[in-house]
């Protein structure tokens, strides 16, 4: 029987979160003899191009605009339709639709929520072709019951449309790859305990939140910080750190490829964000033994962290409380038995599985 195919279309960029998540989908989707496709949208990348299975083939669509991509992909799926095609991003969503709409081919399509709607879509333009466009989809897949949530209150689609399936975070490769080496002397030796924070250097991360809870924290105890990632706001973050007096003690090594055996050899995770969609980060810390704590921001963190249960929780943008908590949980943290049994929910296998049930994949 020939393979069943599966085509993702998204603006990939060479890496980052959803990125990562969809390259562990495509590694899942083929073990389960699933073909694979990446249909690369407005200029887009091959996602982690040395990990990418030489299995999945690559079509760049050589797409700019939304319209374009549209035109583009209806003559793809017109000569290749696959027999599923699932979207990241709202761009892949809207441009897939109306792709659909011109080539009347009945293809399932199935977007993939990966962010909290109501605040990436807040220009009212795109908000109103959104919900327009959305309800027409196959179905859709958030990757938290927030994010089902506020996605069902801005968009008119049937409930039973709408599943929550979690990221597959957690890969069975995670304890090789928390075990490499890496090149950082405040990891590598004895000294004060290290907070790790992670992300791109943007607003949405509220990474002055974490350095100024950070600086109340250092007049208390000594400690360092370390904020792996790259973005816009890094020379902001730097001039900040300059004026908190805490230069010394605080590191943004950059963007690093792989940042398990940082966390690893971490001694406390701190999540500042103003909203995200799952909070991935805080999974991958907890999964290497790390405590955490986070913002309670919509959405993700307090479903990942069972209200409180697994780590701290605090008001978005509380200086003070980040502060007392990241404190707090320096010295005390939940059993890690606890933490790996509820991680389970995050496992890319099972995850895998129940994106190909929802979309109608799974052979009988």
């Amino acid at each position: 029987m020939p393979s069943l195919r599966i085509a993702i279309l998204a603006p990939f960029k060479t890496w980052g979160g959803i990125e990562g998540k969809i390259l562990t989908l495509c590694r899942a989707f083929l073990k389960s003899d699933i073909s694979v496709e990446l249909l690369l949208a407005r200029e887009g990348q091959t996602p982690y191009p040395n990990r990418m299975p030489d299995e999945v083939e690559i079509i760049d669509l050589a797409s700019r605009g939304k319209l374009d991509t549209a035109l583009k992909l209806a003559q793809r799926l017109k000569h290749h339709p696959p027999d599923v095609l699932l979207t990241a991003k709202d761009h892949a969503a809207k441009a897939a639709i109306i792709a659909r709409a011109l080539t009347r081919v009945s293809i399932p399509i199935y977007i993939k929520i990966t962010n909290t709607p109501s605040e990436i879509l807040r220009r009212p333009g795109k908000r109103m072709m959104a919900k327009w466009i959305y309800p027409w989809a196959t179905g859709a897949i958030a990757i938290s019951e927030g994010v089902r949530q506020d996605f069902l209150a801005h968009f008119k689609m049937a409930p039973e449309l709408v599943t929550t399936i979690y990221n597959p975070a957690i890969t069975p490769d995670f304890p090789e790859r928390a075990a490499r080496a890496i090149d950082h002397s405040w990891l590598n030796k004895k000294g004060p305990p290290v907070i790790m924070g992670m992300g791109r250097l943007t607003p949405q991360k509220d990474f002055p939140t974490l350095l100024k809870a950070f600086a109340r924290l250092r007049k208390r105890l000594n400690a360092r910080l370390i904020i792996l990632g790259e973005g816009p706001a890094r020379l902001e973050l730097e001039a900040l750190t300059d004026e908190l007096s805490i230069s010394a003690d605080v590191d943004l090594p950059g963007f690093v490829s792989d940042p398990l055996p940082w966390l690893a050899r971490a001694n406390l995770f701190a999540l500042s964000s103003r909203y995200e969609g799952l909070g991935n980060v805080l999974i991958e810390a907890m999964a290497v033994g790390l405590p955490v704590v986070s913002t309670d921001c919509p959405s993700g963190p307090r479903e990942i962290l069972e209200n409180g249960r697994l780590g701290h929780l605090v008001h978005v943008g509380d200086v003070e409380a980040l502060a007392e908590a990241m404190e707090r949980s320096l010295n005390d943290s939940p059993p890690f038995e606890e933490t790996a049994k509820s991680l389970q929910r995050f496992q890319s296998g099972p995850v895998a599985q129940q994106y190909l049930e929802f979309m109608g994949l799974l052979r009988e």
